[in-house]
């Protein structure tokens, strides 16, 4: 390697966690309620940096808090700006961290910004025969740009799209070359430096007289034959301001500071220490871009480190597989993890089974790997007919991550799993885990960095599966996962009873993972000849929408490009613009809402939207998803996917099927009860208000409940003074908005937008709400004063959400924090009722030897098949089991409803 093939990476310190503060969201460490959002964008871009350009020197430049030479010429040099948020500049600490720990030396200079300091560096450098780049967010860089110097500065807000500026690269930006962007400066002046330049000349202008003259120096020395008349009067008159503000913004090359290229060497950082840092930022995805640590400019990769390897063996002969169960046979408890062919535990093929019976020891079995060179390997059924008596055995506590995949597999081969005593996923979650796969908890919890699944088959049309990896490979990998999680039941069990969480885990969420096993393999009948024709429809809808959209505004345009469509609002047609994005002002829904009564058009697009979500997410989609061996559509129950603790539904996700309006119900009419038998559904009824009256105590809420009264009508009696007999059902409808509005924290903005009142109405409204319900207003209060204090939030079962971000400066943060503060204890325990019910309501269908089966839990609503005789007993046992799932101190009221369908049912 030549000198002059060396690279220095420079990199703008200031600059890059200023931009990575302003275009990431609020970002916080779950754990502690830290703000790290610009130091995770920060790490990004110089993951980026070291990964992408692979310097052989590195180093950082910082402003420094006192003032430069530029303040002391120019009392106004960025004056205007405001002060850096306090939330910002607590996060320059764990930046400066970072970069220690990375080895890479940090320069600063008191009386110099950032610039001078880059500059004098890449001077220094490319008289020592390195080339530069310089990573900045600052276009005053672009002056330094030599044919050894270049600029690499993102197209927008984020680091992902990024330009390299070399000199041509300036010239066709600017159409000046390097050297004069400072006279371009002090030409036209800067507005985000607050430098003045001369009044009355813009950049064309300038850069004309640039072009024809040169520098500020040479056009005042050719000053007369500046054309026209009047521009050269201005340039007369504006002659001190163009000197002044060409020094302003002219970087200094000469700073008395000194470049050291052995320090700035990129070789031999401690990985781990980096590793630790990024564990305790929860940093956790960016680990793979970790870069190696060895020589410089080191292009091969380095693998991560290695798990503390135990006894890892392969288990290929009958000799191997009979000393394994007799190993397994004296195990106090055993972990048990597959490797298949896919994701969709549905379809996946088996292709190796890993156990561990102690942590430090684990096994594979190679079952069903495709590759000519894989070794031995056992087959498929006579391993599985050796297991099952273990793999069945009621004495024997199995431990998975993730276990309700491993279950849903080995059903299809006719095996059942048994019984599953503890989920490391769901553990973790219930903990408060906001990442719960495997590798994640791997190196949160135990510091141990695995290795991904993707080193081993690669990702998107390139990967394989694993029955084309190696059997040595796959072992290694499979009998790791198992290993660490075996190693993680044993940290997150005691945690689970330390906190008093394992009542939850061992009563409620363990127990419902086979009830959401047997319910995703029931899977629910749906009627795709309906949908086809509803598709057909709502097609015609959609072409009579956009004809109207069309005639609204005088031409055809596309309707589904955000940028059209906010061209045609905010240019076209003039409408007033709100919230600015990348692409141009906002077109979201909430901004159509607005427009709605300025302009027929945003009316219009919002319906076209909303016809077109569900064409293609239901009426086109769902048909697409049925099961061509059962006939039925099979989702998938999600224990992990909500912080509130609710389950969710994914593939397809059927829990954001719309209630309300003709299409939702017509939608749920396909989903059918096959002939012979009809659809019951266990329905509670507002559920989420009696558990905000059982934590609140309020009387009036608590008294409407136990008379069983109108709630909505007895608020509106409360809050708008009349008697129960006089409310009106616009009085109603403004009740029920404030009721259900409390509990995810509606302001006044929120009710002026939920009903059209105006702001000063919602306001008076929510007083008197919050006047006549005090009891309601002091919970809400206390909710978020405990917060606060502790951390966190819980359910009436002890379910925990971590708030810490409550305490955040950031205001914006806060106010979020605190809607999630009073929203979780009432959902949350909501979620906990519908999932205590479910575990009894399971067991009775199997015990009673009753054909009805559970197919959808949709929010606080079960759905049931029930083969025609059964309904009365059915009706009886919803009502009874869903009534008593937990005691309140209202009463739970269930309503049931039978019918040949979903959306047909009384």
């Amino acid at each position: 390697m030549t000198q002059r093939d060396r690279l220095l990476v420079l990199l703008d310190g200031h600059a890059l966690v200023h931009r990575a503060f302003h275009a990431l969201p609020p970002l916080t460490v779950a754990k502690t309620g830290e703000m790290v959002g610009a130091v995770y964008g920060f790490a990004i871009t110089l993951m980026k940096v070291l990964n992408d350009l692979k310097p052989s020197h590195c180093a950082i430049a910082f402003d420094r808090p006192t003032p430069t030479f530029r303040h002391e010429q120019y009392e106004e040099y960025k004056a205007h700006r405001p002060p850096a948020p306090e939330e910002l500049k607590e996060q320059f600490g764990r930046v400066r961290e970072m970069v220690e720990a990375f080895h890479i030396p940090i320069f600063e200079v008191d009386g110099y910004e950032a610039d001078d300091v880059l500059g004098t560096l890449s001077r220094q450098a490319q008289e020592q025969g390195l080339d530069v780049i310089i990573v900045t967010g600052d276009a005053d860089a672009m002056q330094l740009v030599t044919p050894h110097v270049r600029v690499l500065t993102p197209r927008s807000k984020g680091m992902g799209d990024t330009t390299l500026y070399d000199e041509e690269e300036v010239l066709h930006k600017y159409a000046i070359g390097p050297a004069f962007i400072p006279d371009l400066k002090g030409l036209e002046g800067d507005t985000s430096d607050n430098i003045p330049g001369v009044p009355g000349v813009g950049r064309k202008t300038a850069v004309r007289l640039i072009q024809d003259f040169g520098s500020v120096e040479d056009i005042y020395a050719h000053i007369d034959e500046v054309a026209p008349a009047r521009l050269q009067e201005v340039l007369r008159q504006g002659r001190e301001a163009a000197f002044q503000s060409k020094e302003l913004a002219t970087i200094v090359t000469r700073v008395p500071i000194e470049i050291h290229l052995e320090d700035c060497a990129v070789a031999g950082y401690d990985r781990a220490l980096v590793v630790d840092l990024f564990r305790e930022l929860e940093f956790n995805r960016l680990l793979p871009q970790v870069p190696p640590s060895g020589g410089e400019g080191a292009e091969a990769a380095v693998s991560p480190p290695v798990p503390p390897r135990g006894e890892y063996r392969v288990v290929n002969t009958p000799e191997a597989l009979d000393d394994l169960l007799g190993r397994l046979s004296a195990a106090p408890a055993l972990v048990i993890d597959l490797e298949t062919t896919g994701k969709d535990p549905k379809q996946a093929e088996l292709v190796g089974i890993s156990l561990s019976p102690a942590p430090g020891e684990a096994y594979y079995i190679p079952v069903g790997h495709r590759l000519l060179e894989a070794g031995p390997q056992l087959p498929l059924a006579q391993v599985l007919e050796l297991l099952e008596p273990l793999l069945r055995d009621p004495g024997l506590p199995k431990i998975a991550q993730n276990g309700k995949y491993d279950m849903m597999v080995l059903s299809r081969y006719g095996v059942e799993l048994r019984p599953l005593s503890f989920d490391t996923m769901i553990a973790a979650h219930i903990l408060g885990e906001k990442a719960v796969g495997l590798k994640a908890l791997a190196f949160g919890r135990l510091g141990i960095e695995m290795t991904p699944i993707s080193a081993l088959i690669g990702s998107g049309a390139k990967g394989i599966t694993m029955a084309q990896v190696g059997v040595a490979e796959a072992a290694e990998y499979a009998c790791a996962d198992a290993d660490m999680t075996f190693r993680l039941k044993e940290v997150l069990e005691p945690e689970l009873r330390d906190q008093g969480l394992w009542k939850l885990f061992e009563d409620v969420e363990m127990p419902l993972v086979p009830v959401l096993l047997q319910m995703e393999r029931n899977g629910v009948a749906l009627d795709s000849a309906l949908l086809r024709e509803m598709s057909q429809s709502q097609g015609k809808e959609i072409d009579r929408l956009e004809a109207e959209i069309y005639a609204s505004v005088g031409h055809q345009f596309n309707i589904n490009s955000s940028q059209q469509l906010g061209a045609i609002l905010y240019e076209e047609l003039g409408l007033p613009h709100g919230r600015r994005t990348k692409g141009g002002y906002s077109t979201e829904a909430s901004e159509l809402e607005r427009l709605k009564d300025l302009h027929e058009v945003a009316g219009l697009v919002l319906e076209y939207r909303q016809f077109m979500k569900l064409k293609s997410t239901y009426l086109d989609a769902l048909p697409a998803l049925v099961n061509p061996r059962t006939g039925r559509v099979h989702t998938t129950f999600n224990q992990t996917g909500t912080a509130t603790g609710r389950l969710s539904s994914s593939d397809p996700n059927l829990q954001n099927i719309p209630v309300r309006g003709d299409w939702g119900k017509r939608i749920r009419q396909a989903f059918v009860a096959p002939p012979g038998t009809l659809l019951l559904a266990g329905d509670y009824s507002q559920i989420d208000l009696r558990v905000l009256a059982h934590f609140s105590q309020d009387p009036h809420l608590l008294q409407a409940f136990h008379r069983d009264e109108d709630v909505h009508a007895a608020t509106a009696s409360e809050v708008f003074g009349v008697a129960p007999d006089r409310v009106t059902v616009d009085m109603r409808r403004v009740a029920k908005t404030i009721n259900f509005g409390v509990i995810y924290g509606m302001s006044e903005y929120g009710l002026e937008q939920a009903t059209g009142l105006s702001r000063e109405e919602a306001a008076r409204f929510i007083a008197a709400y919050f006047e006549k319900y005090s009891r309601t207003a002091e919970y809400l209060e206390a909710t978020k004063q405990k917060a606060r204090d502790q951390g966190y939030v819980e359910t009436i079962l002890g379910r925990r959400r971590y708030i810490p971000e409550i305490n955040a400066s950031n205001r914006q943060v806060r106010e979020a924090a605190e809607r999630m503060a009073i929203n979780m204890p009432v959902q949350g325990t909501s979620a906990d009722i519908i999932k205590v019910a479910m575990i009894p309501l399971h067991r009775e269908l199997e015990s009673r030897g009753l054909g009805s089966r559970l197919v959808l839990q949709v929010h606080d609503e079960l759905i049931f098949e029930v083969p025609q005789g059964e309904e009365a007993e059915m009706t009886r046992l919803v009502r009874e089991i869903m009534s008593r799932s937990l005691e309140l101190r209202v009463p739970l009221q269930v309503e049931t409803k039978v019918g040949p369908n979903w959306g047909e049912m009384e």
